[in-house]
């Protein structure tokens, strides 16, 4: 479903969900009015070494790529044929998280605030392409994805899921889990530590 921006153009929202059970990161597409599920988004097994991204339809035909480079400074957007089709770049260093995408004779920009849990991209014109959010207090990884006419929406969800590898990278649902658990431990402790010392007197 599109919904109208206000700005006079049209918006799809679209949410990505990380699949809890999976030996390697799996993400599904759903549009967010209707529920339907639109794709799957597989990171490959050797993505240890360059990080790979292969974006399959409902039938299982592989769609759309996103290979990066070594230490994932660089990202391509590949087509069926292999085609390249945009290229995400960040700098080396910024205080701000920030990418530009090199994509169709121009340059579509976005910056996060300093904690960057949301990125809003928009042309050298200033048209919206799209704006990705991200879900925090979550069990497995999700965010939000809006997109806008001057992009097409496969190419924001590769786009965005780009930018969730990079700029939150060991944030997904296996290290939460972890995280949770060590701290489940912890209080636990913590709560134990009167009886300990005062069971007996």
């Amino acid at each position: 479903m599109e919904v109208d921006s206000g700005t006079g153009g049209q918006r799809r929202n679209l949410k990505v969900v990380q699949k809890l059970i999976a030996a390697r990161p799996v993400f599904e597409i759903y549009d967010e009015a209707t529920g339907e599920k639109l794709g799957i988004i597989r990171q490959t097994w050797l993505s240890f070494l360059r990080s790979t991204l292969n974006i399959e339809d409902m039938s299982g035909r592989k769609i759309l790529t996103a290979k990066g480079g070594f230490f994932d400074k660089t990202f391509w957007l590949l087509d069926e044929s292999g085609q390249k089709i945009a290229k995400l770049t960040r700098p080396w260093i910024a205080l701000r998280k920030n990418f530009t995408i090199h994509y169709r004779d121009d340059i579509i920009k976005a910056q996060g605030g300093f904690l960057a849990w949301g990125f809003e991209a928009n042309s050298s014109s200033g048209q919206f392409a799209f704006r990705l959010d991200k879900k925090i207090l979550a069990v497995r990884d999700q965010f939000r994805i809006s997109v806008g006419d001057y992009m097409d929406w496969l190419h924001a969800v590769a786009s965005a899921v780009v930018v969730d590898r990079i700029f939150f990278k060991g944030k997904g649902c296996g290290s939460r889990l972890i995280c949770c658990f060590v701290l489940i431990i912890i209080l636990f402790s913590i709560m134990l530590l009167p009886y300990l010392f005062f069971a007996y007197p």
